[in-house]
């Protein structure tokens, strides 16, 4: 969800989320047609013949799904997407807070800010008819970590009015200046910790969220009846190419859904665990239920350069997620930005591929208060003096 600018001036910059209400109302005004029109076709409608039973099925389906969505966006908004995130000029500190006036705050220094960019998103379209197409873009303005890690702030279709926020940080923010404070990295509850004679343990678990579940079986009977519907609307009459792209839909369709419930099933079975000593850096997983041991990975705590946590609204998946990164992992992900097909070629290979932390349970201020105290912790641990 992306922010406006509420207060500029020499003191701070506020930016605020943007409200949601109108979505939701858009959504559950949607749905309750959909469910309408559901309701009068079962009442009216026969016949439980295709295509007859698609309507009959898929517009209350529908209408359900947009309701239930409408409901739930506002509740999930201010689950994870901070309510208000402020430059104080005077304190040298970007407060970020899930509620505003809340206690539940992280913070980044302005000595730690790199700078501040626009993100550019395309997006291209077709017409029904696919003999035309249209474009539009989407301006994200972001603030960027000497880490890498990156906060993304505004969002727009008007390039001016990006620009004019970036205006008004680069002019305002000083980025040299040294914090008057220094806030005590804090961990989440939401986190178990153990202290031992010569290493530190966090363990935590993931939840696995209702909805998830729900939309897999709403989204795969729809696209399947979509499916079957073009099926019968051929009549068996399909050339090679028209089987070709159907095959191709359906692979997709079956990639995502098995490693999204491949997903679901380890985050519900599965606990984590990361411990830290004088020497080294270990991460786990094991059985929930048996605690036998599934996955470990380990790198000497020297060779640990950063600790990188990003928030971008509209990447759920990247906003509970750390990566633990070597000089190695840094040199690589570098590349990586100049050229993105390398990433898909590193998921495919399973090559350079640094530890992540991927914890759902926690919101963005949790996850930035996770990044600070895990930074502290290795450097009390090891001789570092700056990570």
């Amino acid at each position: 969800m992306p922010y406006h600018i509420t207060t500029s001036d020499s003191n701070k910059i506020i930016f605020e989320r943007d409200a949601v209400k109108g979505l939701a109302a858009i959504f559950v005004g949607a749905g309750s047609l959909f469910l309408f029109i559901g309701i009068m076709l079962n009442v009216f409608m026969d016949s439980w013949e295709m295509p007859n039973i698609l309507f009959r099925l898929l517009f209350p389906g529908f209408g359900s799904l947009f309701i239930g969505a409408g409901l739930y966006i506002p509740k999930q908004t201010r689950n994870t997407t901070p309510e208000q995130i402020t430059f104080d000029h005077n304190k040298a500190l970007v407060i970020i807070e899930m509620i505003k006036g809340g206690n539940e705050m992280g913070y980044i220094r302005y000595d730690e800010i790199e700078g501040f960019d626009i993100h550019v998103e395309k997006q291209t379209s077709s017409s029904s008819s696919g003999r035309s197409s249209s474009t539009t873009y989407t301006y994200h303005v972001f603030l960027k970590k000497k880490d890498g890690g990156e906060w993304f702030l505004t969002q727009s279709g008007s390039l001016g009015k990006a620009e004019a926020a970036l205006s008004i940080l680069r002019a305002q923010v000083a980025l040299n200046k040294p914090s008057t404070l220094s806030p005590s990295a804090k961990l989440t509850a939401k986190i178990s910790k153990q202290e031992g004679i010569d290493k530190t343990v966090i363990h935590w678990q993931n939840k696995v969220s209702f909805w998830m579940p729900v939309f897999l079986i709403v989204f795969s009977v729809v696209f399947l009846s979509i499916l079957s519907t073009a099926f019968s609307g051929f009549g068996g009459d399909m050339d090679f190419f028209v089987y070709g792209v159907v095959g191709f839909m359906v692979f997709v369709f079956l990639i995502v859904m098995v490693s999204i419930i491949r997903k679901l099933i380890k985050d519900a079975t599965t606990r984590y665990a990361v411990a830290v000593s004088k020497v080294q850096l270990e991460y786990y997983e094991f059985s929930k239920s048996t605690g036998t041991m599934k996955n470990q990975k380990a790198l000497p705590i020297e060779n640990v350069d950063r600790i990188v946590y990003s928030f971008a609204p509209a990447k759920s998946n990247l906003n509970s997620t750390l990566r633990i990164l070597t000089r190695e992992d840094v040199t690589h992900w570098q590349k990586v930005q100049e050229n993105p097909l390398t990433a898909l070629k590193d998921i495919f290979t399973g090559k350079n591929q640094p530890i992540t932390l991927s914890i759902t349970a926690l919101n963005p201020v949790e996850c930035l208060q996770l990044e600070s105290w895990l930074q502290e912790l290795i450097l009390k641990k090891s001789e570092k003096k700056v990570l």
